[in-house]
């Protein structure tokens, strides 16, 4: 490459205006000419800050360079590369410039810096640094840029994907997959549990009811033996009296009917008395069938068939029905609530297990209590006890059972009701068809209508009678049915015994087992319904849980969020076949892995932290070699170890082991003590401090290294590399080593171009007397130095 300067000055800055084309090039001039200005203008145009840490320094070069025009041609990738230099906008601080250099140009294009970084870069390598001083720089370099990247990309990335990481497996943890396995097996148990009680609970009602019927069966035989024969001999003499009042009823009948078949005043008068007798004696028939009527549904309804009666029982059923309806909510809800505080105790004695009994979970206000873990698991177990002392026999069963009992009597005392209505209606009726008859009468001659009407007082007072028999056979005929269910003693005894058989029961023993089975009825039936609810609370926990584990099975297969996921973990692309508990599976790998590349996220930038700080500590290490030394860590080692590879690939060279270690290939450097160690041509372990070297050879080795580390981070297309003040340390010998070493490297890198500042050795006189070429001298007259090809 080509490069020319073109830079206005003031107070006696000066900068050389060309460097040649000259791939391995050497330049010659006079102190102060401006050699290490040009590279550091150079530096300063490519992007780097050659003035960091020397703030002075910069202030001084900004000050005295008022304008520049730089100018680099012959480059691989581009023609020509130019800056335009305003200083003026330049900042008091010395950091690199960035946009603020200037206008820069690519083959004529205006272009930025970012642009200028693949073309082309500048290094300058000072000579004048001892070994330790280059890996202190070194070091300091290298901690600078872990720094730096942590600092504006590392802990914002790091924070970026923690983020990231920690909001998919906060997803995934409420969805809790591990739980599922756990809900479905408890869902299972419950259900298989409450079916069984279901059909213990079915069978034990069936034995119930079979002992109830047995009960009642030989409840009814003793009535039956007791009262029975007594009973049908009763109502065998009202059915006897009854037959006697009806026959003379039809006497009665029959005489008036002879009366009324005498002569009367006319034919008109005696047919309107036939009709007459005729609609007495069918509403009369009528009244009869209602008044026995009644008397069934009384009996049956154990009510005296009076109005007022008849109210003050209706009234009475329908506060108790009131009651009952009213209990009915707190009755089902019960087993729920007293499961619902089983459930909180277990947590609760779970967490004393945990030594928290004394944590306070519900704070009190001034005057009120704190609730601790203790105390509230106290409060929910006596509330339990007074649950289930409230919980009434049989539990919603039961209650259910006596509100249709209830139900049932109402609807009794109603029909009672409406036949009173009937009878009510029908007497008024037959009274109207026995003034119709008395008036009748009154159409026949003065002796046959006096003799109908004793014989209709007479029927009057038969039916009065009739009435008070009727009902109290009707009352006894219903007594006799309650009474051993209208069956004989001998069937009562057949049935008894059957029924006995069946229930696998002795009759001695009768009331005592069906006692005993209705209070196991009364628990099986609460154990059931806790069951029911328990299985219903865990089909709706399980079902909850497959819904979210479900919807985030698909999150992760559909989310164009988290397409990266699926490519990191290949599994995820299975999860739409497959069924819940492998979607919890697969979920439960996905959080594995995110929570392992989390802690490898931690780790990672815990250990670039620690490297940091191990550098750091390397670094007073090396400057203060008797400071005490801390605790080793893993990064002190991993510190050190790329310390020794570091001094390791400064000599990896033929030449520079040849020249300094008698071409010893295990030159080796202990971190710890800075001592170099090799084996000798003779075999023998040779060790030396690397401060002991010769300055010509610390400049030498210093030089090769810093080469060959920028022959391993390159990242420009082209690069010149100035050597600067190698004069004044390197030996002949060390300078024609020097020189085999970058002729060797420069088949490696034809795009560099390496630059040599030396000091003048011999004013422009001495050198015409000493026979130098005219070329050197004219140079020298005229800018102060000259530039050729480097070669020894």
């Amino acid at each position: 490459m080509h490069i020319r300067i073109e830079a206005e000055t003031r107070r006696g800055l000066r900068i050389i205006g060309e460097i040649p084309h000259i791939p391995l090039c050497r330049i010659e001039g006079y102190n102060g000419i401006g050699k290490t200005n040009a590279i550091k203008l150079l530096r300063l145009c490519t992007g780097d800050q050659p003035f960091s840490g020397f703030d002075h320094s910069w202030k001084t070069f900004r000050n005295q360079l008022k304008s520049a025009h730089v100018e680099v041609t012959g480059l691989y990738g581009a023609q020509k590369l130019e800056w335009l230099i305003d200083t003026s906008r330049w900042p008091d601080s010395a950091e690199p410039l960035g946009e603020l250099i200037g206008t820069i140009r690519i083959d004529g294009r205006a272009a930025s810096q970012r642009d200028v970084s693949p073309l082309l870069s500048v290094h300058h390598v000072m000579a004048a640094d001892t070994p330790v001083s280059v890996l202190t720089e070194r070091i300091t370099t290298a901690q600078k840029r872990i720094h730096d990247w942590d600092t504006e990309v590392g802990s914002h990335r790091q924070e970026e994907v923690e983020l990231a990481l920690g909001e998919l497996q906060q997803r995934i943890s409420e969805s809790n997959p591990s739980q599922l396995g756990r809900d479905l097996s408890i869902t299972s148990e419950a259900e298989k549990l409450a079916k069984s009680l279901a059909d213990q609970l079915t069978e034990a009602r069936k034995h119930v009811m079979l002992l109830d019927r047995a009960v009642e069966t030989h409840t009814q035989l003793t009535q039956v033996r007791g009262r029975g024969p007594e009973m049908d001999q009763k109502i065998h003499e009202l059915i006897e009296r009854l037959q006697s009042l009806d026959a003379r009823r039809q006497e009665l009948d029959a005489q008036i009917a002879n009366a009324s078949a005498q002569k009367h005043l006319n034919e008109k008068a005696e047919k309107e008395f036939e009709n007459a007798q005729k609609y007495l004696i069918r509403h009369d028939k009528t009244v009869r069938a209602v008044r026995s009527k009644l008397g069934r549904l009384a009996a049956a309804a154990g009510v005296e068939p009076s109005e007022s009666a008849l109210t003050a029982a209706r009234r009475e059923l329908s506060q108790q029905l009131n009651s009952l309806l009213e209990q009915q909510p707190r009755v089902h809800a019960t087993p729920m609530l007293v499961n619902l505080l089983e459930s909180l105790i277990i947590n609760l004695e779970s967490a004393e297990l945990e030594d928290l009994g004394d944590t306070v979970l519900i704070s009190g206000d001034e005057e009120g209590e704190a609730w601790t873990v203790t105390g509230l698991r106290k409060a929910f177990r006596r509330r339990v006890e007074t649950l289930s002392e409230e919980t009434p026999s049989a539990d919603a069963e039961q209650l259910t059972q006596q509100i249709e009992r209830t139900r049932n009597r109402l609807g009794d005392i109603a029909q009672v009701q409406r036949a009173v209505g009937e009878l009510e209606a029908a007497q008024t009726t037959l009274a109207k068809a026995e003034e119709r008859l008395l008036k009748a009468t009154k159409g026949l001659p003065e002796q046959t209508a006096r003799t109908l009407e004793d014989l209709m007082q007479a029927r009057t007072s038969l039916d009065k009678e009739t009435r008070a028999v009727q009902g109290d056979h009707a009352r006894l005929s219903h007594a006799r049915e309650i009474l051993g269910g209208g069956k004989t003693e001998d069937t009562l005894a057949a049935e008894l015994v059957q029924l006995c058989r069946e229930a696998d029961v002795e009759v001695a023993r009768l009331r005592g087992q069906r006692d005993k089975r209705q209070n196991e009825l009364e628990e099986l039936t609460r154990r059931e319904a806790q069951a029911s609810q328990q299985a219903a609370l865990a089909r709706r926990t399980s079902e909850d849980r497959v819904s979210k584990v479900k919807e985030t099975a698909h999150f992760l297969t559909e989310s164009s969020e988290v397409a990266w996921l699926r490519r990191a973990v290949p599994a995820i692309t299975s999860l739409p076949g497959l069924s819940a508990s492998d979607q919890a599976e697969v979920l439960m790998e996905v959080a594995a892995v995110i929570d392992k590349a989390r802690d490898s996220l931690l780790s990672t930038y815990s250990s670039l932290r620690g490297m940091e700080t191990a550098l750091s500590r390397l670094g007073s290490r090396i400057r203060q070699p008797d400071g005490l030394a801390g605790t080793e860590t893993a990064s002190d080692k991993v510190a050190k170890l790329w310390l020794a590879e570091e001094v390791r690939q400064w000599f990896d060279s033929d030449v520079v082991r040849e020249a300094l270690f008698d071409g010893a290939q295990d030159v080796e450097l202990d971190a710890d003590s800075l001592q170099l160690s090799w084996t000798g041509a003779d075999g023998e372990l040779n060790e030396r401090p690397l401060a002991s070297f010769s300055s010509g050879q610390q400049a030498f080795a210093y030089t090769q290294a810093q080469v060959a580390r920028l022959d391993r981070d390159k990242n420009s297309a082209n690069r010149l590399i100035a050597l600067d003040e190698f004069g004044s340390f390197i030996d002949s010998k060390n300078m024609s080593a020097l020189a085999s070493y970058l002729q060797a490297r420069q088949a490696q890198a034809p795009h560099d171009q390496v630059l040599v500042i030396l000091p003048l050795e011999i004013s422009p006189e001495l050198a015409s007397l000493n026979g130098e070429t005219n070329e050197r001298v004219n140079a020298l007259r005229q800018r102060g130095y000259f530039a050729e090809a480097f070669q020894l």
